[in-house]
C-alpha cells in the first residue's frame, strides 16, 4: 500500500510550521503551545505507549513516561497524526505494536511520525554533512538522533530504510547504546524512562480558566470548580510563596 498521501502531509505540517527541511522538532512544545494541546507524561501499562482524546475543541494526549524520552517523541508525533488528520477519532489508544500489525489508521500515524520527524531530504543531507562520504561509525549514528532527538532503533530504522546503512550495520550498531553515548561525550536522556519524574503536565487550562475568571465571564466559585475538574487543585490549596521576601532578601544581598 502507497502511504504517499501520509508523507506528503507530514512535509506539509513542516511547512505549515515554518521548519526547515533538515531542522530537528521539538514536537512536545509544537503540541502544547502551538497547537494547544494538553500533554500528560505518566507510567501506564508497559503494552501502551500514548493515548489521544478529543472532547470538542479540546485535545489530550497522554505520553507513557515509562518509555524512553526517544520513544516518547515517536509518540507524540504519532499522537499529532491522529489529532491533525483523523478528525472524526475522539479517542485513540495506540499500543505497542509492530508496524506490519497496525490497522490502515495506525500505520498512517506511523508513516507521518517518521516523515515528520525524520524527513527523507533532511536526513540524508546530515548524514552526507556529517560522514562526508566515509563509511558511518556508531559516533555518526549517535550524533543524527542526539541532532533529531530520536530514539537510537528509530534512527536505525530510518537510516536503513533509506539505503543509507546496512542490515548488517544495523546490527553492528545496535549494542550497548548507552554505554556508547556516554564514552562520546554524549547526553543519555534519549536512551532511558522519565517516570522518575512523576506526572507531568502541560497544558494552557489553567491560563485559559485564568482569563475567563479575570474578563468576569465566570464565578471565582466556578473557576475553582473548573480547576479542580482539570487536575489544578494544588493551585487552590497551596499556600502562596513569599516571592516579595525573596525580592528583598536577594535586594539585601547585592547591595553595596
Amino acid at each position: 500500500m502507497s502511504y504517499s498521501h501520509v508523507e506528503m502531509r507530514a512535509d506539509d505540517t513542516r511547512r505549515f510550521l515554518g521548519l526547515v527541511f533538515h531542522e530537528p522538532v521539538d514536537i512536545f512544545k509544537i503540541l502544547s503551545e502551538m497547537e494547544g494541546i494538553s500533554l500528560v507524561f505518566m507510567e501506564m501499562s508497559d503494552k501502551m505507549s500514548g493515548l489521544f482524546v478529543r472532547k470538542g475543541k479540546a485535545s489530550l494526549i497522554v505520553i507513557n513516561s515509562r518509555k524512553t524520552l526517544g520513544h516518547q517523541r515517536f509518540t507524540a508525533a504519532h499522537e499529532y497524526y491522529h489529532y491533525k488528520y483523523n478528525k472524526g477519532a475522539v479517542s485513540r489508544v495506540c499500543p505497542i505494536k509492530k508496524f506490519v500489525e497496525d490497522n490502515p489508521e495506525e500505520r498512517e500515524a506511523n508513516v507521518f511520525a517518521i516523515n515528520f520527524l525524520l524527513p527523507e531530504k533532511g536526513v540524508k543531507y546530515m548524514f552526507s554533512k556529517r560522514t562526508d562520504g566515509k563509511t558511518p561509525d556508531i559516533s555518526d549514528i549517535i550524533f543524527l538522533e542526539q541532532y533529531f532527538g530520536v530514539s537510537h532503533q528509530f534512527m536505525l530504522i530510518r537510516l536503513k530504510e533509506l539505503d543509507l546503512i546496512t542490515e548488517e550495520q544495523v546490527k553492528e550498531f545496535s549494542k550497548d547504546i548507552i554505554k556508547k553515548a556516554k564514552e562520546y561525550g554524549y547526553s543519555t536522556q534519549l536512551y532511558k524512562p522519565t517516570s522518575d519524574r512523576g506526572i507531568q503536565v502541560y497544558s494552557q487550562y489553567a491560563e485559559l480558566a485564568k482569563k475567563l475568571l479575570d474578563a468576569g465571564k465566570i464565578s471565582y466559585g466556578k473557576y475553582e470548580e473548573l480547576l479542580i475538574e482539570g487536575g489544578y487543585a494544588h493551585l487552590i490549596f497551596e499556600p502562596e510563596e513569599d516571592t516579595e521576601g525573596e525580592i528583598n532578601e536577594l535586594e539585601d544581598a547585592y547591595s553595596f
